[in-house]
């Protein structure tokens, strides 16, 4: 969750303990974001009065709790003003993951990602860790599994125009050199031969 700075105009004014950590969970928490049952059953539990044991409220319980929660006035407008407070740290927040993945779809290396017979290098999509985000479609066909890559020229061409816009007195094409692409609908096999007759001509 994030932590936020006081202000005279506080959001959690008004609101009990368990009432402002339900708040906090669903409008700031990133695995309960915006969703009421979740935050619910994260705040709110159940003690053992004999042996103190604490155990989680089932889903059932904490969807009908959290609605009732969210019914009420000061609860919603509790929602309403974190929302607003906090909605510039998240779109920040999303801003520099969103480029970041623009720069890896732009660098990525096809070779790290699938063989040359154009089958994935891994079993387990999980292996290829971040460069899974590269692959923009896997599907079966007579022929076997067809593996898509995203376009890396589309994505170069958006990362070069954001450089361009932060660094407009440098020249960027000097800066990221860019790999000819072969098109979308031609084989693994295409690409390599197009690499091997460049690599010929530059000899």
């Amino acid at each position: 969750m994030l932590e936020l700075e006081e202000s005279n105009d506080r959001w959690d004014d008004g609101l009990k303990r368990n009432e402002r950590l339900f708040v906090l969970h669903y409008c700031t928490d990133d695995l309960t974001f915006l969703n009421a049952t979740a935050s619910y059953k994260s705040v709110y539990k159940d003690r053992n009065k004999v042996t103190g044991k604490v155990t989680d409220r089932s889903n059932e319980v904490c969807q009908a709790a959290a609605s009732r929660l969210l019914a009420k006035d000061h609860i919603r407008q509790a929602v309403s003003k974190l929302l607003t407070q906090t909605q510039q740290n998240l779109d920040e927040k999303n801003g520099y993951k969103l480029l970041k993945d623009l720069m890896l779809m732009a660098d990525y290396n096809p070779a790290d990602i699938v063989k040359g017979n154009g089958q994935l290098k891994v079993k387990n999509l999980a292996e290829l860790g971040e460069l899974a985000k590269c692959i923009s479609q896997i599907e079966v066909t007579k022929y076997g599994v067809k593996v898509t890559l995203v376009d890396r020229a589309k994505y170069i061409g958006m990362y070069l125009k954001y450089l361009n816009l932060i660094r407009p007195d440098v020249i960027v094409a000097e800066q990221l050199k860019v790999v000819a692409m072969v098109d979308k609908d031609e084989s693994v096999d295409a690409w390599n031969e197009r690499a091997e007759r460049l690599e010929i001509e530059n000899e």
